[in-house]
């Protein structure tokens, strides 16, 4: 990263394209979930793009070593930078359960989880934009909607334990699910937590 007169615009060139890659990651693994094809045949394409987001960080904390003056707290761009990287730990930690868990299939709520994840990350990379503008007040509406997405992950995971407890099936392949379930919720988390870091910058700077 280039250090010198836009060293603000830097950190917030990397932090959108952090957002984006993320973007990028949960509409490719809500493609895997709405695929007739095998969720398989994905986890390539996540695993490229969770080392791109690793590379992204990776510059982040690099360029943070380098300057004394950041646009923002730097304690925030390192949170920024590191919970978005969490977001993406999540959803390619999801797709490789179909490997090593041997998971065949998605169902009704890996699906509607991957939709949760498409608008959360969309959501994350709005308010990146807007960080990026100084427009602090209008990034609450985006964080409200991400906390909202991450309620959606709360009902999910107890909508689809439940119905494997009313429907049980073999044992393992209810592990399996319930497995799947909590990841995702988690990565639902993992969202919410990007959402708190820039609730925090709207009350600093707003």
């Amino acid at each position: 990263m280039a250090i010198g007169k836009k060293q603000d615009e830097d950190f917030y060139v990397l932090l959108t394209q952090s957002a984006e890659n993320t973007l990028h990651a949960a509409q490719v693994f809500r493609q895997a979930m709405m695929s007739n094809e095998s969720p398989l045949l994905y986890i390539q394409e996540l695993r490229d793009l969770e080392h791109k987001g690793d590379t992204i960080t990776h510059s982040v904390f690099s360029g943070l070593n380098k300057v004394f003056i950041t646009p923002i707290d730097r304690e925030d761009i390192l949170a920024l930078a590191s919970k978005m990287d969490d977001v993406i730990d999540g959803i390619e930690e999801a797709i490789a359960r179909f490997d090593y868990l041997s998971m065949e299939a998605t169902d009704h709520y890996m699906k509607e989880f991957s939709v949760v994840l498409v608008n959360a990350c969309q959501y994350i990379l709005d308010s990146i934009k807007l960080l990026t503008k100084k427009k602090y007040m209008q990034i609450t509406e985006f964080t409200v909607k991400i906390n909202s997405m991450e309620n959606e992950g709360d009902r999910l995971l107890r909508e689809g334990i439940r119905e494997i407890f009313r429907n049980p099936k073999d044992p393992y392949h209810d592990f399996k699910l319930k497995e799947m379930y909590e990841v995702l919720e988690q990565t639902t988390d993992a969202c919410e937590n990007v959402a708190d870091i820039l609730d925090g910058v709207v009350l600093k700077y707003a």
